[in-house]
């Protein structure tokens, strides 16, 4: 079946990178990706694939259905670029300014289409199907929960997803698996310290916000070091403070915007209780007033053992031992796949797309990112056979 699989990619491979460099020239931001979800049911038509129409305008559902009746493996791609100028110049360059795809999504757009493309000429001997998730908004506000929330993983029920994101960090031809947690949550503080404005002469006639805001900051790190475990992975970051009046003036508001990561549900939790305590307490002893408040971001998520290491054993076979590595930490980044891997036991890995002999290398989010464009027959292949061995894994036991 692998040599199948490998000639039938071989046949497309040249189309596939052609439409990648077409979503590399038409970049679009989340939620307005409506070219881009055009093309992509384009491309379905074309190849025969349906489309069960899509979610929130521009995020696309697609489907392959086997012969005969069986589990249904999901396949996620974001679509979404990011509002960078584009600055390397490769052939292929943006044609929106201030537009790009500089996190790799259209190579993961590609990728899926090319999944697709290849399960479909092989769904005569599928037991089950193949559906796709094209997604919106991963880079803004997670389109993968509306996706959840719109039913897409029931009628037919999924049984798994798969997923991946390209990584700049590893040689193409490499791809790195992470057993248990992968991602950490994400929320946003904001935090309003108010205090009375007085003269810089005479301090004792106001109460300084300034002040309280400085040892909130202090204050609140002590959480991270004696109120978690080391052994929990946790890290607050205040990047941004906004206040007073004058250099010469006792400020009385002062504003600060920070960011919260963990992995572990329980310590979010924990964290979000101990920090309106502490900060409500602290700026009321100096005589003042506080408003906190912390939006909800991205939930941690953790790949399931058993999809993960079919995963590793295709990746192994297809790509060689030696290519395969095994991360040992999860990222603190957030991925908004966790919506799916929620609801379904899912895999989340990351596919090497770096050629540092032919100088691709920059990271995620810079203006001259790019990829060895390799990477997508890789990419393919991986997913392809994965959800082949997940589909006979699941007839097997259902046997």
């Amino acid at each position: 079946m692998e040599k199948q699989v490998r000639e039938t990619i071989d046949d497309v491979f040249d189309r596939l990178v052609e439409i990648r460099r077409d979503f590399h020239r038409h970049p679009e931001l989340g939620l307005a990706e409506f070219r881009t979800a055009d093309k992509i049911e384009e491309y379905l038509s074309e190849w025969g694939v349906e489309s069960l129409g899509r979610v929130n305008e521009t995020s696309v559902v697609g489907m392959v259905t086997g012969r005969k009746k069986g589990p249904i493996i999901g396949v996620r791609a974001d679509i979404d670029a990011l509002p960078i100028q584009q600055k390397n110049n490769h052939g292929y360059q943006s044609l929106n300014p201030g537009r790009m795809h500089a996190c790799g999504h259209d190579v993961h757009t590609t990728i899926a289409l090319g999944t697709a493309y290849v399960l479909h000429q092989l769904r005569d001997g599928l037991t089950g199907g193949v559906k796709f998730f094209f997604q919106q908004a991963e880079e803004t506000v997670g389109g993968a929960k509306a996706m959840v929330e719109a039913g897409v993983l029931d009628d037919p029920y999924v049984n798994h997803v798969l997923g991946l994101h390209v990584c700049p960090e590893l040689e193409v031809g490499k791809v790195a698996i992470k057993y248990g947690a992968a991602y950490a949550s994400s929320d946003t503080i904001t935090i309003d310290v108010r205090g009375r404005r007085a003269h810089g002469a005479s301090p004792q006639d106001g109460v300084d916000a300034v002040v309280m805001a400085s040892n909130v900051v202090m204050a609140l790190q002590t959480l991270v070091s004696r109120r978690i475990s080391p052994l929990d992975s946790v890290v607050l970051t205040f990047g941004q403070i906004e206040g007073g009046e004058a250099h010469n003036v006792v400020a009385s508001h002062v504003r600060l915007h920070g960011t919260m990561r963990s992995l572990c549900p329980d310590v979010r939790r924990t964290m979000k209780q101990q920090m309106f305590r502490m900060v409500s307490d602290l700026v009321n002893a100096y005589g003042g007033g506080v408003a906190l408040s912390i939006q909800a971001g991205y939930d941690s998520f953790t790949n399931d053992e058993k999809v993960t290491a079919v995963v590793e054993a295709v990746a192994k076979k297809a790509l060689g031992e030696e290519s395969v590595i095994l991360a040992k930490t999860p990222r603190l980044g957030v991925e908004d796949f966790a919506y799916f891997a929620k609801e379904r036991p899912s895999t989340y890995y990351r596919l090497g797309v770096a050629n540092r002999d032919k100088g691709i290398g920059c990271p995620l989010h810079h203006e001259g990112f790019d990829v060895d464009e390799e990477a997508i027959r890789h990419g393919v292949l991986i997913q392809v056979m994965s959800v082949l061995a997940l589909l006979a894994e699941a007839g097997d036991a259902h046997d």
